[in-house]
Formats: C-alpha cells, sequence, structure tokens
C-alpha cells in the first residue's frame, strides 16, 4: 500500500522490449502484474484505485487490528471450552501456544517476501486466510479442531505482521515515529479489543459462532479494498538504481534470521522488551478469565475479557497517546513498572483486594506501552528501510517466542501447583526480568552511542 506495495525497482527491461506483443511488451505479457517492471506495472495494472495515502495507512492499519481481533475473540469463551469440551489449564495454554508455534515459523520463512514481492501480496492472502481461521474455530467440536483453528489464525498473522508493519513504514517515511505508534497500537490493540468483542458476542447456545462469524465478515468486506487498491500510491517512485525485487525462486527461499547490521543495541532491547512483554500478555489473555473469576467470584465472560482488557488496552492507549521517549530513565521506569504491576495483581489474589488488580493491570500496561514503543520506536528507525520487512518479521520472531514456551510453563506448573502458585512464580521470573532490562537501558545510556 505504499504499494501495499512493491519494494524496490521493478525487473529490468527484457532486451526484447521493443517487440509487441499485441500492443504490450513481451515482459509484460509474461508477468504478473506485481512482478512486471514499473512503467508497465503502471499501465497495466488491474487494480485502478489510486487511494491516497491515509486511505491506504487505513486499510494497513485495519488488516493488523482485525487479525490481532480474531486471534484473541476466543479469550473469555475458554471457560466455556472447558467445562463443554473437558479442557484443562493446560489445554487452554497449549492452545494460545498453537497459535504461537504456527505463527513464528511462517514469519521466520516468508518475513522477507514482502521486500521482494510487495506487502499487499502478504497482507491480502493473510486476511483471506485468516477469514477460513475464523470458520474452522467457529465449528469446532474438539480440542483438534480448536488447535486446527489456532494454527490457521497463526499463520495467517504471521504472513502478515512483518508486512503490514513494514508498509506503514513505507507510507509514513518521513514520519516514521507515527508508523511504529500506528503499528504497535494497531497490535496492542487488537489483543485488547478482541477479548472484548468476543465476551460480547459470545451470549446464546454457541458462544463461538456469533463472534467468528461477525469476524470472518469484516475480514471478507476489508478484502475488496485491499483487492481493488492500485498497487502503488500515485507519484511514488523509486530510484532506478534500487535492485529488482524477485529475479528467480531462489530469493523466496526461507533465510537465516539474522540481527541487522545497524541499530543491534536498539534491536536488542526492544526485542527483550518485547519478549517480556507478550509473556506477561499471553499469561493474561490464558489465565485471566480463571483468575478474575476466583477473586471476584463471578462466572461472568465479559469480567474476564475486561480484566485482560484492562493490561493490553492501557498499553495500546499510550502508545497512541504519549510520544515516544529518548531519555533512558523513562524507559527503565517504564519496564520497572510493568514489573510492579504484575507485582500488584499478585497481591490482590493473596489479599482478596480487587482494586489492586485493577490497579496493577492498568499500572503494567501503561508502563510497558511507554518502555516498549519508545525502544520499538528506536530499533525500526535504525533499520535498513530496504530491508525492513526481513528485520520487522525478525523483531517479532522473537517478539511471539514470549507468547510460548513461558505460558506452556505456567499452565503445567498451573495443573499440578494451583492457580495462584503458578501465576506467582511466573511473575517473580517476569518481575526480574523487566529489572534486568531496566539496568540494561540505564548501562547503555552511560555508554557510547
Amino acid at each position: 500500500m505504499a504499494d501495499l506495495f512493491p519494494a524496490g525497482s521493478g525487473l529490468p527491461s527484457s532486451p526484447f522490449s521493443g517487440r509487441q506483443s499485441g500492443g504490450r511488451r513481451l515482459s509484460e505479457a509474461l508477468l504478473p502484474p506485481e512482478l512486471a517492471p514499473r512503467t508497465q506495472l503502471r499501465l497495466a495494472a488491474v487494480s485502478r484505485w489510486n487511494a491516497v495515502r491515509g486511505i491506504r495507512v487505513g486499510l494497513c492499519g485495519a488488516a493488523l487490528l482485525l487479525l490481532l481481533i480474531g486471534a484473541n475473540l476466543a479469550t473469555p469463551i475458554y471457560p466455556y471450552l472447558q467445562q463443554r469440551l473437558g479442557l484443562t489449564p493446560l489445554d487452554t495454554t497449549v492452545l494460545f501456544t498453537v497459535y504461537v508455534f504456527a505463527l513464528v515459523p511462517v514469519l521466520a520463512a516468508v518475513g522477507h517476501w514482502s521486500d521482494l514481492l510487495g506487502r499487499r501480496a502478504l497482507i491480502l492472502p493473510a486476511v483471506a486466510l485468516a477469514a477460513v481461521g475464523d470458520a474452522v474455530f467457529a465449528t469446532a467440536g474438539s480440542f483438534w479442531q480448536l488447535a486446527a483453528g489456532r494454527a490457521v489464525q497463526g499463520v495467517a498473522v504471521g504472513l502478515s505482521t512483518g508486512a503490514a508493519g513494514a508498509a506503514l513504514g513505507d507510507l509514513l517515511p518521513d514520519r516514521p515515529t507515527l508508523a511504529a505508534k500506528l503499528t504497535l497500537a494497531c497490535s496492542a490493540g487488537g489483543v485488547a479489543i478482541g477479548p472484548v468483542v468476543g465476551a460480547t458476542l459470545s451470549g446464546g447456545t454457541n458462544p463461538l459462532l456469533t463472534p467468528f462469524l461477525v469476524h470472518a465478515v469484516a475480514l471478507l468486506a476489508l478484502c475488496v479494498p485491499l483487492a481493488l487498491v492500485h498497487p502503488r500510491m500515485p507519484g511514488r517512485r523509486r530510484p532506478p538504481a534500487s535492485p529488482p525485487r524477485i529475479t528467480t525462486p531462489a530469493h523466496l527461499r526461507p533465510r537465516r534470521l539474522a540481527l541487522p547490521a545497524r541499530g543491534r543495541r536498539e534491536f536488542l532491547l526492544a526485542a527483550g522488551a518485547g519478549f517480556v512483554s507478550y509473556a506477561v500478555f499471553g499469561v493474561y489473555l490464558s489465565l485471566a478469565p480463571a483468575f478474575s473469576a476466583k477473586l471476584l467470584h463471578t462466572d461472568s465472560h465479559l469480567t474476564g475479557a475486561v480484566v485482560a482488557a484492562l493490561l493490553l488496552g492501557s498499553s495500546a492507549a499510550v502508545q497512541l497517546l504519549v510520544p515516544p521517549t529518548s531519555d533512558r530513565l523513562v524507559i527503565a521506569l517504564g519496564m520497572t513498572g510493568l514489573a510492579a504491576g504484575l507485582a500488584l495483581v499478585v497481591t490482590a489474589q493473596y489479599t482478596g483486594t480487587p482494586a489492586l488488580m485493577f490497579i496493577g493491570s492498568v499500572l503494567g500496561g501503561a508502563c510497558q506501552g511507554v518502555a516498549f514503543r519508545s525502544l520499538f520506536t528506536g530499533a525500526v528507525a535504525a533499520m535498513d528501510p530496504e530491508r525492513r520487512g526481513s528485520e520487522l518479521s525478525t523483531l517479532w520472531v522473537i517478539v511471539y517466542l514470549g507468547s510460548s514456551l513461558p505460558i506452556v510453563a505456567v499452565g503445567a506448573l498451573t495443573q499440578h501447583y494451583g492457580l495462584l502458585p503458578a501465576v506467582s512464580g511466573f511473575a517473580a521470573v517476569a518481575g526480574l526480568a523487566c529489572v534486568a532490562l531496566a539496568a540494561g537501558v540505564l548501562r547503555r545510556g552511560r555508554g557510547p552511542a
């Protein structure tokens, strides 16, 4: 969408470009529009809607937001599924990690494709595939069908995460801070809104059907403008010396994940903060309904969704409203505040004080939003624009890994020792990691740039 966009220049013109085939160049006749030389792409593109930049930004943000909403629609419905299908707490956490284990390999294997094929070439199929995942999940009648639906959702998010973030960066080259803000706000906002939407729409005899049916319709509706918009924004050019997008299928082979050549320190700090943050988010999303039900003495789906949304919604709101900072002390305090929020949530259970759970959730989310957004913005600003899709995908691989093994470990501990001891142990480890990252941020602030 700045093509929804092809990246880099087009393929070199054919040496037989003087020959015509039905009034077209040979290269135009043989290549699909996404791979055609740039001059032919402008003349012969199937998509004719030359949408302005604001619409393209909106489509990218909507795709990312809807995909993350869909991945978290089922959060408040898991207690119902536990009763209906006999799922254990470990089964619930495994369903969360199935999503991540499907997402991460896809993100790692094809994260660089959007740098070669264009951003829309990944975003549009991802949105359509997510609608398929909705259908699988809505009709699930067993643990394995739920796992299959989660896997399809993971593949869809894996296809789109790096591409959508890179697309926003391409569309807003003069405003990298805004691009990073929108990427993070749509990601965190989708994760926060998903449980609330799921709880709101899950009334009736089949709580799975309505939320996922409505979401699938929204995804399919989004496919229409994504398919119609012209691949390249009007007036956008790239230097003729830019490398070809793709010349052989070998370019599409999976690449080994590697740290960026420049801005490596910023990358590692952002990746570390994201890993810990998403571990906390994952535990909240998988266990918050049961955790809040025990403290508040209620079985309401909406109550558990609101508790989960407090942490994630606070993070998304702060990322939208508070500008990023380069002040290392503020970033370090943000990571420390996440640890403090976790401590308050655990203390709420031991003391039977619901107010501490709400305060801790908001405090932790807000502080995480300040710290992670600032670190993420710095990391993205340091990336090579021609490799932004690939490097963003590597960053998100590390971040999403935080939503996998730590959650399985907490689920296993919950099954053996109970919910409160398991969450307490996780909070202690995550809090220590937050403090260590805060120390790393301050230490780097005193070191050389």
